[in-house]
């Protein structure tokens, strides 16, 4: 393109950034504090500001409205990066009910199982067994995986050649943990068991502190804690600091233009151009490969990008006028596999529920159509998902689940210019173009949640990356960023051992049966 033809119209700035999600927002608000100085030009394809955070007021019947995430909503103490901005920005946190009777629907004949204790109800010892071998091979693998490069690893072929559903499968017989992980995978990353790389699925786990972290609502667990007012507003804060009027919505880039001189030249679809010396992408792997760039992507960034799907995720917040589920001692979670062709119950298409109710102590239930199920139940309207959710509620929880206050979904492959939740994943066969995701491409560098090295996918992630991406554009600008890179070269902790996951195996005869089940299940190990 001939720069010299650019019109007067053409606004400068020092940095632009693509995508005002919290990734996005954060790289702005760092990049702020080390330099008040700045000029910054936020571009947000979407009408709202928040990415894959979304908080609404929804009607909760007799002229009462309440705020709930139909996005993002979870944060951990595991979690400092997320947990250092909630603090600076003055948001508080609460803990997720998880106190009473959970329910499980897994395995042959979908019988539907409860359990008080943290040993999940599988329908035989064999199956908890089973399970907590898996989470032990599965603890111990992902260790020796780096999210940086998992290619580095030196079974890193062997795993990106199967599917998660291969590696669950070689590892477990009982039907009942294999659904068990299917409803996690579904929930966690939005597909199912055989779309996903051993090898991602491993390394993602690594970036957590471990594969128990991911499943958790107690202690360090992804589940943990909820924000009170709702995680969009994270974002929200964060524009009021990086200044409103350096935001433009409604603004979908379309080109990035970089030639030999020191600036990058940004296209929108609405004919705007933008031009600066250093340029953040902060948009998911499945936006990016929307944008023509010049000169293009390499290649290893470009396969990775063409095979990086986004996961499909619906959410649904149920309200009612009281904890029904709570007065009758259950505490809301639900875990099922979900499956089965559009069927009303017994199989679906719930993968995971959990009390929902707000720190104003309007009860609720939050739950989840993931993966193949969601893809299927997509397909069917509003009312038809409602009716079936409801069905299925009622066969765990009583007829007290049809009669709601209000009904509300999120169906996220609906969203424009995100077209799925949460997270996109690695397919088998291209994780060796891994490490492509954060290297800069020229002038441009590259945030969001999958590209943290520390609880991808996550909030918490999206705070990492975006902090990672404001130290290295800060850095070339010649500001002091020592401070900064501290906070994001933390790693991980792995402080949950995933022994005591299940407490009762520490019991003698439990442990000497697992002991006994390893020795003649070798293929285990």
């Amino acid at each position: 393109m001939d720069e010299t033809k650019l019109s007067n119209e053409v606004k400068e700035c020092d940095v632009i950034i693509i995508g005002c999600g919290l990734s996005g927002m954060t790289a702005a608000y760092e990049m702020l504090k080390l330099d008040p100085n700045i000029k910054l030009c936020l571009l947000e394809a979407k009408d709202r500001i928040g990415g894959r955070t979304l908080t609404n007021e929804i009607n909760i019947g007799g002229g009462q409205r309440e705020k709930f995430d139909l996005g993002g909503q979870w944060v951990a103490s595991s979690q400092p990066d997320i947990l250092e901005m909630l603090e600076e920005l003055n948001i508080k946190t609460y803990p997720q009910f998880i106190n009473g009777t959970k329910i499980m629907q897994v395995g042959h004949g979908n019988v539907i199982r409860t359990y008080k204790s943290d040993i999940p109800s599988l329908g035989s010892y064999w199956g908890i067994i089973e399970l907590q071998l898996f989470i032990w091979k599965a603890e111990k693998l992902a260790k020796e995986i780096s999210i940086e490069d998992p290619y580095s690893w030196d079974k890193a072929q062997e795993y990106d050649a199967m599917t998660m559903e291969t590696f669950v499968r070689n590892n477990a017989r009982s039907q009942s943990v294999r659904d068990t992980i299917q409803a996690a995978c579904r929930s966690v990353i939005g597909a199912d068991l055989d779309r996903v790389s051993a090898l991602f699925f491993l390394a993602y786990a690594n970036s957590a502190g471990g594969v128990m972290k991911l499943l958790m609502a107690t202690e360090n667990g992804a589940q943990e804690l909820r924000v009170k007012g709702g995680t969009q507003q994270i974002s929200e804060i964060l524009a009021d600091r990086v200044g409103r009027e350096n935001v433009q919505l409604n603004q979908p880039v379309s080109a990035i233009y970089q030639d030999h001189t020191e600036f990058v030249t940004v296209h929108t679809l609405t004919g705007k151009i933008f031009r600066a010396r250093h340029v953040i992408t902060s948009i998911p792997p499945n936006c990016v490969t929307r944008i023509q760039f010049s000169p293009p992507l390499s290649e290893d960034r470009k396969l990775l990008m063409d095979n990086m799907p986004v996961g499909h995720l619906t959410k649904f917040i149920i309200t009612y006028d009281k904890t029904y589920w709570r007065e009758n001692g259950f505490s809301g979670e639900i875990v099922s596999n979900g499956g089965g062709p559009l069927l009303t119950c017994s199989t679906g298409p719930i993968s995971v529920v959990y009390d929902a109710t707000t720190d104003k102590n309007v009860p609720a239930l939050v739950g989840f159509i993931a993966g193949r199920p969601g893809v299927e139940w997509h397909r069917q309207t509003t009312e038809e998902r409602r009716s079936s959710i409801l069905a299925c509620l009622s066969e765990f929880f009583g007829s007290s689940a049809l009669q709601p206050t209000s009904f509300t979904e999120k169906v996220w492959a609906d969203e424009e210019y995100n077209g799925g939740c949460p997270v996109c994943f690695g397919v088998p066969g291209v994780m060796f173009t891994f490490k492509a995701l954060r290297r800069p491409h020229g002038r441009i560098h590259w945030c969001g949640t999958e590209t943290s090295t520390h609880w991808a996918g996550y909030l918490s992630g999206a705070v990492q990356s975006g902090r990672r991406a404001a130290c290295e554009v800060m850095k070339l600008n010649g500001k002091n960023v020592t401070q900064l890179e501290k906070l994001v070269s933390r790693k991980p902790s792995a402080d949950v051992d995933p022994l005591y996951s299940f407490p009762s195996l520490l019991t003698p005869i439990v442990v000497f049966l697992a002991v006994v089940t390893a020795f003649f299940a070798v293929y285990f190990f």
